[in-house]
């Protein structure tokens, strides 16, 4: 992945959003054709033939034969015209129609179930952060708001991380977002950094999901045999030394292993398909310069969360438009990660 193309995205900011767009059975009639009498047939068979006896003896015959189709045809037509469809049938046609009616409404019932009332949202409202109202949406999640497996890895895959790989061709528990971090803690000689993205690691080491990540041709070898024996080892994310100070300063509290996250306010980039996306980053300092170019002269605020919040709501859908978030890495780090990319 070249990471300096996406950090590039990410400094080309098109402009800041505040508005959040809110988001009875009938009878079929019969049609009876009316047939000629049998006198009126039996006279043009006379008309026809020569008189005789015998032709009278079989005229007489014809005669009952014409009479006895005739009523067996008009009591066949009243028969079909009385009679409905079978009652299996119709039964199933309506059961049909009901499911066609509860498939159209479902959807519109379950989106007012989970609105919230009398509540105007935004784009920032997208992300859950320590600084939110807590009950604003307290109870708000939507299965269409919740996304795939395959989107989330999507998202994680734009941050490098860096691990340290050991000589037996494994590598060390402490995943780091940075790379000077990373460099400091390998001892020289017997140990080397190297570069993966947080897709690759994050399920199935530090949360330790089975089936969320399978291992492609793109994992590193001492990936595949972390998580081939990861049910012995406890890995753990280290965030940057930037960023422990910034939650420090804000006040930001974490799990263990948890990583802090940062974003502005009414700041959003240009997305794909011309939707607006919503920053998360991993450094306080990434998402103020990223404001300031904006040549805005108020001081930005700054909101916070982690990432396994937003892990959480994504998986859940606990905020609307929370597809829209995505992360961020530090400038130099994934600058770092483009160049190890390519030689490692």
């Amino acid at each position: 992945m070249k990471y300096s193309t996406f950090y590039a995205a990410a400094l080309a900011i098109a402009g800041t959003t505040e508005g959040f767009a809110p988001i009875s059975s009938s009878r079929r009639a019969g049609t009876i054709t009316t047939l000629p009498s049998s006198e009126a047939i039996l006279q043009q068979h006379q008309r026809a033939l020569a008189p005789s006896a015998n032709l009278q003896i079989q005229s007489h015959d014809t005669s009952c034969a014409l009479q006895q189709h005739t009523t067996t045809t008009l009591h066949m037509s009243s028969n079909n015209d009385n009679e409905g469809p079978a009652p299996i049938t119709a039964i199933f046609i309506s059961l049909v129609l009901l499911f066609f009616v509860v498939s159209a409404f479902a959807p519109l019932l379950d989106f007012a179930s989970i609105q919230p009332s009398n509540q105007d949202l935004n784009l920032g409202d997208a992300v859950v952060t320590r600084q939110d109202d807590t009950n604003k949406l307290k109870n708000y999640q939507s299965k269409f708001d919740a996304l795939s497996s395959t989107r989330i890895q999507q998202k994680l895959a734009n941050l490098p991380v860096f691990y340290i790989a050991t000589s037996d061709g494994g590598m060390q528990e402490n995943i780091y977002f940075s790379y000077s971090d990373a460099t400091n803690a390998a001892s020289s000689g017997e140990s080397a950094v190297k570069v993966t993205t947080l897709d690759q690691i994050m399920y199935p080491l530090i949360l330790k999901r089975e089936g969320m990540f399978k291992p492609t041709a793109a994992t590193p070898i001492e990936v595949k045999n972390a998580i081939a024996s990861s049910s012995t080892t406890t890995y753990k994310l280290v965030p940057s030394a930037a960023a422990v100070t910034d939650a420090k300063d804000t006040g930001t509290t974490l799990k263990e292993g948890d990583i802090p996250l940062f974003s502005i306010a009414r700041l959003a980039f240009a997305g794909s398909g011309g939707q607006p996306q919503v920053p998360l980053f991993l450094e306080r300092a990434d998402g103020v310069t990223s404001y300031t170019r904006l040549g805005k002269s108020d001081e930005a605020v700054v909101r916070t969360t982690s990432l396994l919040d937003v892990l959480d709501s994504m998986e859940r859908g606990t905020r609307p438009a929370v597809g829209q978030l995505e992360f961020y890495g530090n400038a130099e780090d994934v600058l770092k990660a483009d160049e190890m990319s390519t030689s490692q």
